[in-house]
């Protein structure tokens, strides 16, 4: 089956913010899932990827940011895991992830707030910074 040009649009994305010494990032949270649904993927793909990651108007760090944000609001440690990466390997610094995480302390509180340092923290001694 020919992909589309929405699929094709989302993986260029996924590849430009995948660190590219290290196992891809989508593979590593999507790949067990594959199998529930054929068409899993091309949700991902075309969808988030494709279609809201690919719109003008925000930079990629701006896109990120919100993203984990959104994540650590939502108390979504795996996915919280795969964008501080993805933050990480477009150039955002450990200093605007977790000022970003702790922005947000008093609209969702301290649990939230230090689970995901706690996510941001492992992502950062994997990726062996400081």
């Amino acid at each position: 089956m020919e992909k589309s040009k929405r699929h094709q649009q989302g993986m260029d994305i996924i590849k430009k913010y995948e660190d590219p010494s290290d196992t891809p990032a989508y593979s590593i949270t999507f790949d067990s899932l594959m199998d529930l649904d054929s068409e899993l993927e091309n949700y991902i793909v075309e969808f988030a990827f494709g279609d809201i990651y690919s719109r003008e108007g925000l930079s990629d760090k701006k896109k990120t940011l919100i993203t984990i944000s959104s994540l650590v609001t939502q108390s979504l440690e795996p996915q919280l895991k795969l964008h501080v990466n993805i933050g990480l390997t477009i150039g955002l610094t450990q200093k605007e992830i977790v000022g970003a995480i702790i922005h947000l302390l008093p609209y969702i509180g301290f649990p939230r707030v230090l689970n995901a340092l706690k996510v941001a923290k492992e992502v950062f001694t994997e990726r062996d910074l400081k």
